[in-house]
């Protein structure tokens, strides 16, 4: 309580009274006082000191002191003394901590939701005075439970380096996607960067959105302008930069991808660093500039309205307006300034490299590794078919039947990339109509390609049954059969008979006139006996032909007939027809895009 009439206190008396707008210590009371200029006086007595005026402190401490000594902090409903209320009720100021953990509200407001719990309240003054203090001690606390974006930035320590792990050029790259900042005529684009993380060398792509194509792009051109290869890429985990084609292609080129955490700026700051440079030095000072936040974009589209009459944010640039302003801020002034960090610009650090960078691989391996993913397809007698096309190549002769990951090159619908399932590259597939080529000469020569593989395949097959003997081996399989049982013996099992009105009709009756087995097996061996001197293909044609003959209504020989269609149902028959599958050109359609191109 102060007395009634006192003009002066000591620096001691001000802190221990904790008044509004002052410090709580006597030290920050004095250089309070120094910085300001208060009105001292020399206490005289035991001790002495200063006393300063209370006529030169702020205007709320002095509000502060006219309230305690005109009494005007009675309490209303009982409440107690300032002094001693949050010492007599912890309770009540564990609350309000709670409270302003949540958000920071008004001392009112904070007020009204203790009264829903306690009795006993403070006064509004004590309140705002405690809320203050709060806010004061504890600001790193609060704002990492209200905000942890702003505690990540503000009071999150940050002692080391966030490039002290690297010591060389091109050891990572940081690559992330931001809004663009600027609208052009074209939409609001994306703005995806790449930056060097030891030289902090840098580019842009302008974008309609954050695809894997748009990723896979900004590689390519980087690699293709720097000449060199990352060891590693840093990323967060959006759907542009952890897809398969992204991920497989990295993979193929040797490349780690290290994903960094949702909600983890920190992990690649100097990308983030670089969207926020560009908008700070150019994006604000662009006609169409759209603002940063929501805040400055509330801003900025109530000066629009006044100055034109709508709340609208006109876009005056293309998108290769603003590509274009982005690679010349970059190479023209970002690279060739000094950094305060480096202690040289951009282009030094990077040419200082102690240790040299991987070469970049040469275009038709970058091409291939960078291509979008397709997925997996089956090898047919038609070659790969994707969206209404054939792709074929002579080196997926071998693979006919079986499963290839297949990519495609997204500038070019002519062509399809062939990879085994060990990411091992086979050959590119090219489809006829869409590579401009003649679609039967093309089918021609795949025929040709085929034929020449299966004559050579075939060899190899035969020189390995010559050493082999399938027939010897098929003979001693039997015997072997034969042999074990006739070591078996079994008992008889007690049985008992059993009729039905179908079996002994069956047994009235005379039996049918069956043909002898041996007749059978006679006919089936001599269908089974080609002509001397001719090859599997050559009797597929003549069983062919005789069968076709036959339809025609012309005169055949029964038996040549009859040798014929049970050839049809031979192993030998069903192979030659499957591999002698040809590429038939495909009808010819309109011309125009196909439906599912168009979309």
């Amino acid at each position: 309580m102060i007395a009634p009439g006192t003009t002066h206190l000591s620096a001691e008396q001000l802190a221990k009274l904790g008044l509004d707008g002052l410090p709580r210590t006597k030290r920050g009371i004095h250089l309070r006082a120094e910085a300001e200029g208060w009105t001292a006086i020399r206490r005289s007595g035991r001790g002495g000191g200063l006393l300063y005026a209370l006529a030169d402190l702020p205007a709320p401490a002095q509000v502060d002191i006219a309230e305690r000594m005109s009494g005007d902090n009675r309490r209303r409903r009982g409440r107690p003394k300032d002094t001693d209320f949050w010492t007599r009720h912890p309770d009540v100021a564990d609350a309000v901590e709670a409270i302003l953990a949540e958000q920071r509200i008004a001392a009112p407001r904070v007020l009204e939701l203790l009264e829903t719990r306690f009795d006993e309240l403070p006064s509004l003054r004590s309140l705002q005075r405690r809320c203050a203090m709060v806010e004061r001690t504890k600001p790193a606390l609060l704002a990492s439970m209200r905000d942890p974006d702003a505690y990540k930035s503000r009071f999150r320590l940050a002692l080391g380096r966030a490039d002290g792990g690297v010591d060389r050029a091109h050891q990572v790259w940081e690559l992330d996607t931001t809004k663009a900042d600027v609208m052009t005529r074209g939409g609001r684009r994306m703005v995806l960067g790449v930056i060097d993380r030891w030289s902090r060398r840098a580019r842009f792509l302008v974008a309609p959105s954050e695809s894997g194509q748009s990723v896979r792009r900004l590689l390519i051109d980087t690699i293709r302008a720097w000449g060199v290869m990352p060891e590693t890429v840093a990323t967060d985990n959006g759907a542009g930069y952890i897809n398969a084609s992204i991920r497989t292609a990295l993979d193929t080129l040797g490349i780690e991808h290290r994903i960094c955490p949702p909600g983890s700026p920190e992990k690649k700051p100097f990308v983030e660093r670089l969207f926020g440079t560009f908008t700070r030095e150019r994006a604000q000072l662009l006609a169409g500039f759209a603002g940063h936040s929501v805040a400055e974009a509330q801003r900025l589209r109530a000066v629009a309205k006044k100055q034109t009459g709508r709340a609208v944010i006109v876009a005056e640039l293309e998108p290769e307006d603003l590509q274009a302003i982005l690679d010349a801020w970059v190479d023209g002034v970002y690279h060739q300034r000094e950094h305060s960090a480096l202690r040289m610009t951009p282009m030094q650090k990077w040419l200082s490299s102690p240790v040299p960078a991987t070469a970049a691989p040469s275009e038709d391996v970058l091409r291939v590794a960078l291509s979008a993913l397709v997925g997996t397809h089956k090898v047919g007698k038609r070659g790969i078919q994707w969206k209404a096309g054939r792709y074929w190549t002579a080196e997926l002769t071998p693979w006919i039947g079986r499963q290839v990951v297949v990519r495609r090159d997204e500038e070019d619908l002519g062509a399809l990339f062939a990879f085994d399932e060990d990411g091992h590259f086979i050959g590119t597939a090219v489809n006829a109509e869409r590579a401009g080529f003649s679609e039967a000469d093309f089918a021609a020569e795949a025929k040709r390609q085929q034929a020449e593989w299966t004559r050579q395949a075939r060899a190899q097959v035969r020189e390995r049954q010559r050493g082999f003997g399938i027939d010897e081996a098929k003979q001693l399989l039997l015997r072997r059969d034969a042999e074990r049982a006739g070591k078996l013996h079994a008992l008889p099992l007690p049985t008992e008979q059993r009729e039905t009105v179908a079996m002994r009709s069956i047994v009235a009756r005379p039996a049918a006139e069956m043909p002898a087995p041996a007749r059978l097996a006679a006919a089936w061996t001599q269908s089974e006996q080609p002509k001397r001197g001719e090859t599997v293909a050559e009797r597929v044609a003549r069983t062919d032909a005789i069968i076709a003959a036959a339809e025609r209504g012309d005169t055949v020989d029964p038996d040549e007939l009859r040798r014929a269609r049970l050839f049809t149902a031979s192993s030998q028959y069903r192979a030659e027809k499957l591999i002698t599958g040809d590429f038939a050109p495909t009808p010819s359609r309109p011309a125009g895009p196909h439906p599912e191109e168009r979309t």
